[in-house]
């Protein structure tokens, strides 16, 4: 998996679902438009509903303290143009209660607090009672509830209007109609089980309440005192009540600026014709998705994701697989598997063709080899004749030194062509091959010498290996040619190739290492005279494989070092030309050199 696979919209599924998202994202944002509404109509219906429920609740107030209103009004009248108190006062406020069933008392008090006239208690002294402090403060019409009317002895609502003669202030004629007997009027209506009602006057005191009126300050909402909702026109509002109840208010003005119904019920919780329209699209969306995952899923992924594990197993054992059969895959699929298929099946023929490519060259290069090892042994068979029939011991020593060179390339060839050709070759494999040949046709003698050998793996290629072992081959012909033994009787030659470390570039560092012991020669200096050659062609080589040449030279040994680097392959390079530097390298050795 590629880096940052994990994050969750790099998936097909993922991606179609979010692009399915936001396509319905205008669908969604609609239907929650429209479940504003909708949740903004039902509220303003539940208002209506409610301002017409307390306006029905308060029928029966209203035509109560109309009628006593109009009552009160009536007997002021008659009253005032009797200039007060005549005979028969009183049987005029009787008649009044005795016509109107709703009311329970009605007289007229003068402006002293005293009853005069009065469908009963005449004479009594009204100046503690609730009404006659207001009336005689105001001097307006009034309607005030008193939980305890101190003549009909019940919970009462009073209506009252001042009486004026001349002008001047002269009492007032009261009203009292008892709760009990509102509901029971005309056009009274049954209060639903889940309303309550309550009516107030402009003073923000309390004249009814639906049951106990002992509880109504429970009823009323919090932060918001009866007089502040005193208006002339009928609305509703949300709040609290004390007890902490979230509940719909609506005030119902039964006499504007006088007398208005309060009016609440518990406020509806979200119901599932306002939920509707929001779940709908979200239960769509939903269903959308897992739809479109599941199509995508059974219709694309699963196919590649099986495309996939075809392609793994092609890449490791070449084995071709193909998908459903094609009459259950898409056009789309279809083709991109045939692709696929005809894509692994050109490359499986194109790898086969290239690997019979690669065997008939391999062959070809060991066939090349070998018949160039066969020629230079050849060549050596015929250098050999020359050697037997030379009349003199100089060429029969030059030409045994030609022999000797022929003879190491032609291992050099022996070990490329007999080991493998992936390439590079193991260069410490090829140098013990060829320096045993070396020192095998270099010990004609039956000298006694140590030599030391140690190899550290390394690869390189054929361009450079050829060059090394040619050289090492030189080394180890001229260390064989010139070493001595010691006066302890010691003769040693030490042939090694370690592996110095890797450069920044990532290449190998070698150093070859060629030492033998100097002293008293084995053989005798007019045997070993040389023109130089040995020597010309060592540096030709050195210089071929890019490396650095070092000869440390003492009383009792001969030092020959190269420090090289492993080249990488250049298919551009062209082969080196063995020059002849002879005269270019200072000679490192008091010896003769070849």
């Amino acid at each position: 998996m590629s880096g940052g696979s994990w994050w969750p919209f790099r998936g097909l599924a993922a991606r179609v679902a979010g692009i399915l998202a936001i396509a319905l994202m205008p669908i969604g944002a609609i239907a929650v438009y429209q479940a504003v509404q909708i949740g903004a109509d039902e509220q303003r219906r539940v208002e209506s509903a409610l301002l017409t429920a307390t306006a029905e609740a308060a029928a029966g107030e209203a035509l109560a303290i109309s009628a006593a209103g109009g009552a009160v009004a009536t007997l002021a009248a008659h009253v005032a143009a009797d200039g007060g108190v005549v005979d028969g006062c009183s049987e005029m406020f009787v008649n009044v209660v005795r016509s109107t069933p709703q009311f329970s008392f009605a007289g007229y008090v003068d402006a002293e607090g005293i009853l005069r006239c009065a469908s009963a208690d005449v004479g009594r002294d009204m100046r503690d009672g609730l009404l006659y402090p207001v009336m005689n403060r105001d001097r307006q019409p009034a309607v005030l509830a008193s939980g305890l009317g101190a003549i009909s002895g019940t919970s009462v609502i009073v209506s009252a209007v001042p009486v004026r003669i001349d002008g001047d202030y002269a009492g007032f004629v009261v009203v009292s109609v008892p709760h009990s007997r509102i509901f029971g009027i005309p056009g009274s209506s049954t209060v639903e089980a889940n309303l309550n009602v309550l009516t107030f006057n402009a003073e923000g005191d309390v004249l009814s309440a639906g049951g106990d009126l002992g509880n109504a300050a429970q009823m009323l909402p919090v932060g918001r005192p009866l007089t502040s909702l005193i208006t002339n026109r009928q609305y509703a509002f949300n709040g609290r009540t004390i007890s902490g109840e979230r509940r719909i208010f609506a005030v119902v003005p039964i006499i504007p600026g006088v007398v208005h119904a309060l009016g609440s019920w518990p406020r509806p919780t979200l119901g599932w014709m306002r939920l509707s329209p929001i779940l709908f699209p979200v239960l769509m969306l939903m269903v959308g998705l897992v739809v479109a995952m599941g199509a995508v899923n059974a219709l694309v992924i699963r196919h590649i994701r099986h495309l996939r594990r075809n392609m793994a197993a092609f890449s490791t054992s070449r084995q071709i697989e193909t998908l459903a059969p094609r009459g259950r895959l898409s056009q789309e699929l279809a083709e991109i598997d045939e692709a696929w298929t005809d894509l692994a099946n050109r490359l499986v023929r194109d790898e086969a063709e290239l690997e019979n490519m690669v065997h008939e060259k391999n062959v070809l290069l060991k066939e090349v080899h070998h018949r160039v090892k066969n020629n230079l042994q050849l060549i050596a068979s015929i250098v050999n004749l020359k050697i037997r029939r030379a009349a003199t011991p100089e060429a029969r020593r030059t030409l045994k030194e030609v022999q000797m060179r022929v003879m190491s390339i032609a291992s050099v060839h022996r070990a490329l062509y007999s080991g493998p050709t992936s390439g590079q070759v193991a260069a410490d494999e090829l140098l013990q091959s060829v320096i045993a040949s070396t020192i095998s046709a270099g010990l004609t003698d039956d000298r006694s010498i140590t030599i030391n050998q140690s190899y550290a793996p390394v690869q390189l290629y054929p361009d450079q290996a050829v060059p090394l072992l040619l050289m090492a081959s030189e080394a180890v012909t001229n260390a064989l040619k010139y070493m001595g033994r010691l006066d302890s009787g010691e003769a040693t030659l030490d042939i090694a190739l370690t592996a110095e470390g890797v450069n920044e570039n990532g290449q190998t560092t070698a150093l070859l290492r060629i030492a033998n012991t100097r002293g008293r020669p084995f053989l005798p200096p007019e045997q070993v005279s040389g023109s130089g050659l040995g020597r010309s062609l060592i540096a030709g080589f050195a210089t071929q494989i890019g490396g650095t040449l070092v000869t440390d030279v003492s009383e009792d040994w001969y030092d020959f070092r190269v420090t090289f680097e492993a080249d990488t392959f250049n298919p551009q390079a062209q082969d080196a030309n063995l020059q002849d530097v002879e005269g270019e390298v200072p000679p490192a050795d008091p010896k003769p050199a070849d």
